[in-house]
């Protein structure tokens, strides 16, 4: 799935969705809480400062709250909730998800998911962006559960074993290099879907360019 109109790095649209954290916490918005969080954000910010190791979200959003000046115990899950659905809202299948997803399952194939969340994102709001896909999935682990970031190997180790399977009978499909470089690194068949038409040599075992394809393998 994908955010329409929304880039991998949300930097640019932190204003905006701090405008709604604000007015949720019955703030009227100004540029210097704005610019606050807006610093705030950006520190945790996997696009602009790498890390494998995971950060929560409520020490992200307590940090911004803090330097607001406002009630942790009374904001902390507003302005969660607000902040990721500015977002959501934009959240959106690709034609092919649901379609290969059933084929999988009618096949007996299990299927997991593990992603990398933004600002340590709790699993109440993953669940709620795969609703129309989550009973197809056996298994759903997110950074934050791991504790780790892609290409860490813990979560692919994890994801075999809640799987139940070994390196060898896992076909890892992803868009991202780190995807790529995390799967290879415990020896299972690391796929790259590339739905553009750029050149990416991520050391992927096979490259696709719909899950569709993945019904072949």
């Amino acid at each position: 799935m994908k955010y329409k109109n929304v880039p991998l790095n949300w930097k640019s649209l932190y204003k905006e969705a701090l405008k709604d954290v604000l007015i949720s916490c019955n703030c009227i918005p100004n540029k210097n809480m704005i610019e606050a969080g807006e610093k705030v954000l950006s520190k945790y910010n996997t696009r602009i400062t790498y890390r494998e190791v995971e950060v929560s979200s409520d020490q992200i959003f307590s940090e911004i709250l803090e330097t607001w000046k406002l009630n942790i115990d009374k904001c902390l899950n507003k302005t969660k909730k607000t902040f990721y659905s500015y977002f959501h809202r934009t959240s959106q299948l690709y034609d092919d998800t649901i379609y290969t997803l059933e084929a999988l399952k009618k096949q007996g194939v299990k299927i997991g998911i593990l992603t990398d969340v933004p600002y340590g994102m709790d699993r109440d709001y993953v669940l709620s962006d795969i609703e129309v896909f989550k009973d197809y999935i056996d298994v759903l682990l997110t950074s934050a559960d791991v504790g780790f970031r892609k290409p860490n190997k813990q979560g692919y180790l994890d994801l075999l074993s809640k799987l139940g399977v070994s390196a060898n009978n896992l076909v890892f499909v992803g868009d991202e290099q780190k995807d790529i470089k995390g799967a290879n690194s415990i020896g299972t068949y690391s796929v790259l879907i590339n739905r553009t038409n750029a050149k990416k040599e991520y050391g992927q075992r096979k490259e696709i360019n719909s899950l569709k394809e993945l019904l072949a393998i």
